[in-house]
């Protein structure tokens, strides 16, 4: 099972990039969307992504907050994403703090908890010139005790939040 809970563990630092991007991308869409304040002061942006499907390519993101908005996730290697909504995309580089796996091979019940930090280094559109940071958590579950299969059932959590400057 080492080898499924290492899987779990790249998918779900890759996806808590994602939805660290989109966290910054609702803001600076909040700000793009006919507001004309010369600055943001770094809004608090609320991120939450949801995943049930474990070979998802592009998992899909909420931002709640200044933006309410939906943005797709895509991963570029184990700590840096691309998310990207209507206005545009932000650049996520994430480190993860502290990293925690459990594995029950009676039921085959297997978790991973993270808990990091992510900086916005870059956008495009609406978003070129943001720049922020802020706290995520990630929360995988899932049941499988075939280690080249995909899980019987599977469910990642991210939620992400942190000001977004401007």
């Amino acid at each position: 099972m080492r080898g499924s809970r290492l899987s779990i563990r790249r998918r779900a630092g890759v996806l808590v990039g994602t939805a660290l991007a989109v966290l910054a991308l609702s803001t600076a869409s909040a700000s793009a969307g006919g507001r004309s304040a010369p600055h943001n002061h770094g809004k608090l942006e609320r991120f939450l992504l949801l995943q049930t499907d474990p070979n998802s390519n592009a998992p899909t993101l909420l931002a709640f907050g200044p933006i309410h908005a939906r943005g797709v996730d895509t991963v570029v290697d184990d700590t840096h994403d691309v998310f990207t909504f209507p206005n545009g995309a932000l650049k996520i580089t994430h480190t993860p703090k502290s990293q925690h796996d459990n594995f029950d091979p009676v039921t085959c019940y297997a978790t991973h908890n993270e808990r990091g930090t992510y900086r916005v280094t870059g956008g495009t559109g609406a978003y070129a010139n943001a720049t922020g940071h802020g706290h995520y958590r990630v929360h995988v579950a899932t049941i499988g005790c075939d280690e080249n299969a995909p899980p019987e059932v599977f469910s990642l959590t991210i939620r992400a939040k942190g000001p977004l400057h401007l």
